[in-house]
């Protein structure tokens, strides 16, 4: 009964801190709004404080090969586990145990020190696992206090804004290269996913019209859907995949609750929705529920799909794989013959 009773609680722990790193994707939590405006962000930042450890930092201050690194967010870790082995990394988030939410979930069980993440960083649970360089996307105050303390303490911090463009991905996985000693693998994953990008940017230009795609996603433990906005990279995607995000009709600056008069409003052309567990779309049941969502354009001519979190929401190496995934099924013709990713 015990074991039964241990599993349970074991499962629950690993559902939330799942659905704490898909909020941090999704960038929804209060200090996000107070944050700077995207013209004033960087990119990435690295602290100016590198480690005393010789066997990291060489005289210049440049961090040399084979750092070991600690990388305590999903987009970071995801990216990280792209261009370096799993042995040279100390720590991941617990949240890359979700396949629907990561890419690398299989390389993130080589690693064996596993970190909250998101709202519950512990500077001093990362330095036990000596690392010289410590990745943190920092959308949480917590995360603003541990890079402070992490610094303090001679470790070198590398910190970025959301992800929330392919052009952001892109120039933080060079970041993360230079940051790791990895710069040729990283710089191989940029073109990479440049040419994707490029790929679809040829053979969407020749558009005359753009449908409208909206995204919904829940974003936490009973939070309902909400619409996807900016500061979100699927809505970025939309746009790359040949399409206008309907949430623009509503002025958003960043993802909001879904309501019916708001969908109804959009009267989006498509519909996507995000599963990042597996369970199936409970959590739209209020908006399907009501009448008025079977007035809606998408819904009447069964234009609705389901990509899981780590293809649509989640900043990874193959997210652009998702937008390729996106604009075929927009506009199959234009794919005709291919295969989208």
């Amino acid at each position: 009964m015990r074991n039964v009773q241990t599993r349970r609680k074991t499962t629950f722990r690993m559902l939330c801190m799942s659905l704490i790193t898909l909020v941090a994707a999704v960038g929804l939590t209060a200090c996000t709004s107070n944050s700077q405006s995207d013209s004033e962000k960087s990119f990435s930042t690295i602290s100016t404080t590198t480690s005393s450890k010789a066997a990291a930092s060489s005289d210049n201050g440049k961090i040399e090969a084979a750092p070991k690194v600690a990388a305590v967010s999903l987009d970071t870790a995801d990216a990280v586990l792209e261009i370096v082995p799993p042995e040279q990394v100390v720590a991941v988030p617990k949240s890359m145990a979700n396949p629907y939410l990561a890419i690398n979930e299989e390389k993130g069980k080589q690693v064996s020190g596993q970190v909250g993440g998101a709202t519950g960083l512990d500077p001093e649970g990362i330095l036990a696992f000596h690392p010289d360089v410590v990745l943190i996307t920092k959308i949480h105050n917590s995360e603003n206090d541990a890079e402070q303390l992490l610094s303090q303490a001679g470790v070198k911090v590398v910190t970025f804004d959301q992800w929330g463009t392919f052009e952001q991905l892109i120039a933080n996985f060079r970041t993360i290269g230079e940051a790791v000693g990895a710069v040729d693998k990283a710089e191989e994953v940029a073109k990479e996913i440049q040419g994707k990008l490029d790929d679809a940017a040829k053979r969407t230009a020749s558009l005359a019209s753009k449908p409208s795609v909206l995204v919904l996603s829940p974003v936490g433990p009973n939070t309902g859907p909400y619409i996807m906005g900016p500061g979100n990279i699927s809505y970025d995607m939309i746009r790359l995949a040949g399409a206008k995000p309907a949430a623009e009709a509503l002025g958003i600056k960043k993802s909001t609750k879904a309501s019916i008069e708001d969908v109804m409003n959009m009267n989006p052309d498509y519909i996507v929705l995000g599963d990042w567990d597996g369970t199936g779309d409970e959590w739209l049941e209020d908006l399907k529920s009501q009448a008025a969502w079977n007035t809606l354009d998408a819904v009447k001519n069964n234009r609705i799909t389901t990509m899981k979190a780590k293809e649509l929401l989640a900043p990874n190496r193959y997210t652009v794989d998702g937008m390729l995934e996106m604009s075929a099924w927009l506009h199959p013709d234009l794919w005709k013959g291919d295969t989208a990713n």
